[in-house]
């Protein structure tokens, strides 16, 4: 029979400095910070990932350090080893090297008017071995209750001239206390696989519902389409 296998999604230790505001450090194996879907099923709106996913890493082994500025502004700075369980799905192989992490997350605050309460984020990935890492995401603020909109932006910048690019908008409207109604569109390319996909176009549609406490049931529907001729 197959050797049977299980793998960690995290195994880190926190820490916080007494510097300034505190340092929060993260040590060990940890997510990615880059991207807007993780690897837990369960964390996402969609139990079928969507194309992001796949063209990002998924988790690294390092230190980040996490800092808050002010109440709107926060920032992170690590460094990671490349290794191929980084990798979403090993496309792009393990580089030599080290990575640097860096990300920026900011709330408009309330004086802004119309754009009170968006939040803006954006992190990148510079891996010295294959690839760079680019990603950003606006949370809207949405004047309707229940509702809320996020758009979201995956770049990969790689060494051998295969880049990516898939553009994404989420959003989510409560229906009630147990149900949530999920919608997913994305567009976009990527040449980091077996076949160079240009024109791809993802639609996902879908229905949570917390049937008690610790079960969640998803009924959903995706389609995903591409201009490559006989794909």
């Amino acid at each position: 029979t197959a050797a049977e296998s299980f793998s960690l999604t995290q195994a880190n230790i926190d820490l916080r400095l007494p510097v300034g505001n505190g340092v929060d450090l993260k040590v060990g194996y940890m997510p990615t910070i880059v991207g807007y879907e993780v690897y837990e099923y369960t964390d996402n709106a969609f139990f079928q990932r969507g194309l992001g996913f796949f063209v990002e890493p998924t988790h690294h082994t390092g230190v980040l350090g996490s800092y808050q500025l002010t109440d709107e502004l926060s920032v992170s700075l690590g460094v990671a080893n490349n290794s191929a369980n980084q990798q979403a799905n090993n496309s792009l192989g393990a580089g030599g090297g080290n990575s640097l992490l860096a990300s920026v997350s900011y709330t408009v605050g309330d004086g802004a008017g119309a754009l009170g309460g968006t939040e803006i984020y954006a992190a990148t990935v510079s891996d010295s071995g294959e690839a760079d890492y680019w990603y950003a995401s606006i949370g809207l603020p949405i004047p309707v209750e229940g509702l809320s909109v996020d758009l979201a932006a995956d770049w990969v910048d790689s060494d051998n001239g295969n880049d990516d690019e898939i553009y994404q908008i989420y959003a989510a409207y409560t229906l009630s206390d147990k149900a949530t109604l999920n919608a997913r569109y994305e567009f976009g390319t990527t040449d980091n696989t077996a076949t160079a996909y240009t024109g791809l176009e993802s639609v996902a549609i879908g229905v949570t519902y917390d049937l008690w406490d610790n079960v969640t049931s998803r009924v959903e529907w995706q389609s995903t389409s591409t201009d490559n001729a006989g794909v």
